[in-house]
């Protein structure tokens, strides 16, 4: 009878210490988004995003093409209008492809 006591008590305990480790934050986890760099125009800029006319991203096996980049939140990026020439770096992020920094070429 004690040694049934002793093994349901030693029971308790071991699954109360089990269930009681930290739980892992897997945004710790989370990979970081890769930065992709290209060359471009703009096409029409507004404070949500940048429309630009990109040359070849060889990355992403993308051929040149015109679409719509939003901007990042708190990147603070200079102020473009259509027809300035740009290096940029931008993320596939959950909302979409997002500019991260972008540099005019004069």
């Amino acid at each position: 009878m004690r040694f049934s006591v002793i093994c349901a008590l030693a029971g308790v305990l071991l699954f109360s210490a089990a269930h009681a480790a930290p739980a892992h934050d897997m945004a710790h986890h989370a990979a970081t988004p890769q930065v992709y760099h290209a060359l471009g125009v703009i096409k029409q800029a507004t404070p949500q995003s940048l429309s630009i006319a990109h040359g070849t991203i060889a990355d992403l096996n993308w051929p040149p093409m015109t679409m719509t980049f939003l901007r990042l939140a708190d990147a603070e990026l200079p102020e473009v209008q259509p027809g300035d020439k740009v290096s940029f770096d931008f993320i596939q992020g959950a909302a979409g492809y997002q500019i991260v920094s972008l540099t005019p070429q004069r």
